[in-house]
């Protein structure tokens, strides 16, 4: 993919940020110790004694930044956000050991509680929309509202979309890029062909597999042409280590699991927001979501895709966020 002029990139982030909340520095952080061999990093801003707000980031292996603060009024919010395991400020880097959804859930749920949180809103976009349901499904006493962006529901159809056929017909030339690295038979099964390059290839052949996976998911984001840095091999890694690590095992979830339960957090008032054009995840996904969810919202977004960059999700997102300042 072409990359874009910097110029024009830095005027689509300044577009999405005039929108957010002024920075904000947090004034708590730290380390929480899971005691299976992960140190989740988290950080509170905003207001001490506030509604308390947890940012879940994508991916996985997205990891938050210092803009995912700013979403959110800091003078009403308690603010927190935090890294999965694997990416990030957590430690270790890129570990895959003692790394699947179920661990995530239990992460939440443990920084709830060495938190001193009776109940939080729950704020998710893509994989984090995934982890934030299925930490309701667990755990529906502690969620109060949910805002979720970008929803994937991790089914095999959702993934088979993203990286075997559906977006491919979207993006042929990005997709032909994409696969490459692999030999036609390989191409039979993307996912599992890049697993075995990630986990058992040369250091420069799984190199090339991070950057590849990363470029794609880059090319499928957003209806502008987003700049793609070839050169950040920690990020690129993380990313495309953690994704396929979890797609390769099918999120470690039954088949369908969301949906199936939906019942059990079909009360919880939430918000859903979803790009028209979201080429990574389909906009039908957020529409079964809504009609099993008896008390939620659907917003459908015109000309916008699938990141948070694009302006009119950020915009409708901290709308959302503002309406329930009381």
């Amino acid at each position: 993919m072409e990359k874009a002029p910097l110029f024009f990139y830095n005027m689509l982030m300044k577009t999405y940020e005039k929108y957010l909340y002024p920075e904000i520095e947090p004034y708590e952080k730290g380390f929480y110790d899971t005691k299976d061999g992960h140190q989740i990093y988290y950080e509170i801003s905003g207001n001490p004694h506030g509604v308390p707000i947890l940012y879940i980031h994508g991916g996985p292996g997205g990891g938050a930044s210092k803009n995912s603060r700013r979403f959110f009024n800091p003078e009403y919010y308690k603010i927190i956000v935090f890294d999965q395991r694997g990416c990030g400020k957590s430690q270790p880097s890129l570990s895959l050991k003692n790394n699947n959804s179920n661990k995530l859930v239990e992460d939440i749920e443990n920084l709830r509680v060495f938190l001193n949180i009776k109940e939080w809103i729950l704020f998710g976009g893509s994989w984090g929309s995934t982890l934030s349901l299925l930490y309701a499904l667990k755990y529906p006493n502690n969620v109060s509202k949910m805002i979720l962006r970008g929803i994937f529901l991790a089914r095999q159809s959702d993934v088979d979309w993203l990286y075997q056929e559906g977006a491919s017909y979207m993006k042929p030339i990005e997709f032909a890029k994409f696969t490459s690295i692999l030999s036609s038979e390989e191409r039979n099964n993307i996912v599992e062909s890049y697993y075995k390059i990630m986990n058992y290839g040369t250091e420069k052949e799984k190199e090339i597999a991070f950057r590849e996976w990363s470029r794609w998911e880059t090319s499928l984001v957003s209806i502008n042409q987003m700049n793609f840095d070839e050169n950040d091999k920690k990020g690129n890694a993380e990313i495309s280590l953690l994704e396929n690590y979890y797609f390769y095992n099918k999120t470690f979830i039954p088949e369908n699991y969301i949906l199936n339960n939906i019942k059990i957090i079909q009360h919880i008032e939430t918000f859903i927001v979803h790009g028209e054009y979201d080429l990574d995840c389909r906009p039908s996904s957020a529409y079964e979501l809504h009609q099993k969810m008896l008390n939620s919202q659907l917003f459908i977004i015109k000309k916008a895709a699938h990141t948070i960059g694009d302006y009119k999700i950020t915009k409708k997102l901290v709308e959302i966020t503002n309406s329930l300042v009381k």
